[in-house]
């Protein structure tokens, strides 16, 4: 055999190789469609088909929602400006947040405490609550805010407290 002979020998047999090796790495990496069960088969072969195949588990709905909100003082100062002054702006307000369920007779459905920023967050399920901030007496006096909550969604709110300087 003369060189040029032998060359070409090697590339077939690469060639050879090279495509049995695509082709055995195609069916180790491609996964086989799941069998498919129609509503005809019966319950025998129904069953064993669903014993190798486990259930897809199916979203769970959400029935929470999530409300964000603050509790600001203000005014500040005695006289407002616009634009008001930086020294002026509401204030965060730390206190109790009351939050009711019934809107014509509001009775607690839970309580909150806003932070330091004056900010809270409640998981809740859906529906329409009133928040209420605890005030003073006879100030800071705060104002109820109605929400809606939606499963799955996130509502936000303020809650402004009057400090009574005028």
């Amino acid at each position: 055999m003369n060189k040029e002979s032998i060359i070409t020998v090697v590339i077939a047999v690469v060639l050879v190789v090279g495509i049995f090796v695509f082709y055995a790495a195609s069916k180790l990496t491609t996964p086989s469609p799941p069998p498919v069960v129609s509503s005809t088969q019966s319950s025998e072969t129904s069953s064993s088909t669903s014993s190798t195949m486990p259930p897809t588990p199916s979203p769970v709905p959400t029935e929470k929602g999530t409300v964000n909100g603050s509790v600001v003082l203000g005014p500040t100062c005695p006289v407002e400006h616009i634009p008001p002054y930086p020294n002026c702006a509401p204030r965060p307000y730390q206190t109790s947040v009351t939050i009711s369920k019934n809107i014509e007779n509001p009775s607690p459905f839970m309580t909150v405490q806003s932070d330091a920023s004056g900010t809270f967050s409640a998981s809740l399920p859906a529906g329409e609550y009133v928040f209420s901030a605890q005030g003073g007496s006879p100030y800071p006096r705060c104002s109820e805010q109605l929400v809606e909550v939606a499963a799955g969604q996130t509502a936000s709110t303020t809650i402004d407290c009057d400090t009574g300087i005028r």
